[in-house]
């Protein structure tokens, strides 16, 4: 199973690094053989003989930047009698290339990449101008320079017609300039919103390095995007970004299975900073020394231990998740020790640098872990969500049921306690007035008029029992208004005056019917002493807002009689309204003098 797992990588990354071979009349083209001239040691001394070199060229590994300085001569034969544009392709060179066509300038490499990034297989297609053509041999002179960690290359090298090499040309280009630059703007956005979730989730470390990885992968992109503004050694600091990926992948391995790193995060990032502190302020040799035996390995070492970790949780727990990244990584690591070879000088020239696809590749498999998760969140919170409503209208029927039986046994106490209370004003009122008119009637000799008074009385509660029933919706003045039509019939008729005074608008809260009974019955039992015994001519009636404290209407009558209101014996009248009025939560007061007398009745804002 491990050697399937390693050698499938293996495998596709082979078939990645190469592109379509060229057809038989473009094979035809190229030119394998040049003469070679080297410059002198010293600025006085002429250049050495020149010699034949096979191509692809490179420069021994022995020799320094500043020595790998080579001019190739090409002679090639062009044919006047072929009218189509011809071109000069060179499909793989790592330095700086200058191109001579019989002795005149024609081309430079600086043209479409920096300094900093001459280390890329950018494919050059020169078209030839006519005039500089001659019909018979051409003289080609191509100069190689070259600054870096690996010896100048320069690939075969073909001369003819522009439409026979122009869709290799732009098959590389697509292949090592346009998709990198699809791939940076990616990363760039995937790396922001992987900081923005981070800002959101600051616990969630995972996303903060997910989103620096993607980050500083993309800096070594700046030499293509900002080779013209910055200067060359920012450049190649940042082509060296990658190195801060690279030293981040196993604290991410470690988080993404759920494990807390063994050692704290920054410790991880002293290899970049030993990358960069190399650059800054060691030689040029000795720098790329450490980057071929320290630091690139170190990184291989890295991604071996991020590979352990993620193949544990991938086949011994058996995690599709991470099963998915471990394939990643293990390409990744295939891609690392390709390019290692390179650098060692153990693989063709004409092979592609793969690391700038490395963070590329595992983001990409992080990306699909995260999306996969974000639908399996999405998945469990729509069937919470389900479950959820379910449980909320079963809860909302067994509410509702319980809200009938409780509405049902509240009607049922509020039929019942109206029903009690009926019982008791009719026994309390009715059947005493009935008791005294069968009594009166039984007596011999009792006055007409006696037994009238009383069925008037009798009557006069059956009403009041009667009105107090209506629905007032809480507006005290439809109450009083029912209470005046009924009331002022029997004060005019005993000869006195009745005056009426209301405020526009009274408010009585909880205005119930038993509420409206107790007031009907102290202003009845108010109105009958005022008639029967004050001697007023006039009663004057007033209702309005109460002064009083915490009480919100004030009812009073008033008469200008004799006074001398007070409870007399056997007489429960006085008794009987100031329970009542207990009993509404209100206070009653009886004023009686000399000028008449006064019953005030201070209603609460609510009745109990």
């Amino acid at each position: 199973m491990l050697v399937i797992s390693l050698g499938f990588p293996a495998i596709a990354g082979w078939f990645v690094l190469k592109i379509a071979p060229p057809s038989a009349d473009e094979a035809a083209l190229y030119i394998r053989e040049a003469a070679m001239t080297v410059p002198g040691e010293g600025a006085d001394q002429p250049a050495t003989a020149s010699r034949m070199v096979e191509l692809p060229y490179r420069c021994p590994q022995r020799q320094g930047a500043d020595q790998c300085a080579p001019t190739l001569r090409i002679v090639h034969r062009h044919q006047t009698a072929d009218d189509r544009l011809t071109s000069l392709y060179i499909p793989s060179f790592r330095g700086k290339v200058t191109v001579f066509l019989n002795g005149a300038f024609v081309a430079t490499s600086e043209w479409q990449q920096s300094a900093a990034e001459s280390w890329t297989p950018v494919p050059m297609l020169i078209p030839l101008p006519s005039p500089l053509l001659r019909s018979g041999d051409n003289e080609f002179l191509i100069t190689l320079a070259w600054r870096g960690t690996r010896p100048g290359f320069l690939d075969r090298v073909a001369v003819g017609p522009d439409t026979l090499l122009r869709p290799d040309h732009n098959r590389r280009t697509f292949l090592f300039s346009t998709l990198p630059r699809l791939v940076d703007g990616w990363q760039v956005a995937m790396g922001l919103g992987m900081l923005i979730m981070w800002a959101a989730r600051p616990r969630e470390t995972i996303f903060l390095l997910v989103g620096a990885v993607l980050l500083f992968q993309t800096l070594s992109s700046l030499p293509a995007l900002l080779g013209d503004i910055l200067d060359d050694d920012i450049l190649y600091l940042a082509n060296h970004g990658r190195f801060v990926s690279g030293s981040l992948v196993l604290p991410l391995a470690w988080l993404f299975v759920g494990r807390r790193p063994p050692v704290p995060i920054w410790i991880f990032l002293l290899l970049p900073a030993g990358v960069f502190t190399s650059f800054l302020t060691l030689p040029a040799e000795t720098h790329q020394w450490l980057m071929a035996r320290l630091f690139i390995p170190a990184v291989v070492v890295g991604m071996l231990g991020a590979v352990a970790v993620v193949f544990r949780v991938a086949f011994l727990k058996r995690n599709s998740e991470a099963l998915l990244l471990f394939g990643s990584f293990l390409l990744a690591l295939v891609f690392i020790v390709h390019d290692w070879f390179i650098f060692r000088n153990a693989l063709n020239e004409s092979d592609v640098l793969l690391t700038r696809f490395v963070a590329p590749l595992v983001m990409a498999s992080f990306s699909a872990v995260f999306m996969w998760r974000f639908a399996a969140t999405m998945n469990t919170l729509d069937r919470f969500n389900a479950h959820l409503k379910r449980e909320v209208a079963a809860a909302e029927e067994a509410l509702r049921h319980s809200f009938e039986r409780e509405q049902a046994q509240a009607q049922a106490a509020v039929l019942e306690a109206e029903r009690v209370r009926l019982m008791s004003d009719l026994h309390d009122g009715i059947a005493g007035h009935l008791v005294s008119i069968l009594s009166l009637c039984e007596l011999q000799g009792t006055a007409p008029n006696t037994v009238a008074d009383t069925v008037r009385a009798a009557l006069a509660d059956l009403r009041l029992i009667v009105a107090s029933l209506d629905d007032y919706g809480e507006d005290l003045g439809v109450m009083l208004a029912l209470f005046r039509e009924r009331i002022e019939p029997q004060v005019t008729a005993q000869g006195m005056t009745l005056v009426w005074r209301m405020a526009p608008t009274l408010e009585l809260k909880g205005l119930h019917p038993g509420g409206a009974l107790a007031i009907y019955r102290i202003l009845q039992e108010a109105t009958t002493n005022a008639v029967r015994h004050s001697g007023s001519e006039t009663l004057l009636f007033e209702a309005g807002p109460s002064p009083a404290a915490g009480r919100s209407v004030r009812l009073s009558l008033r008469d200008h009689g004799r006074g001398g209101a007070t409870a007399r014996p056997g007489s429960y009248g006085m008794g009987n309204m100031r329970r009542r009025a207990e009993g509404l939560g209100a206070v009653l007061a009886i004023e009686s003098g000399a000028a008449g007398t006064t019953v005030i009745l201070d209603l609460p804002t609510r009745l109990p």
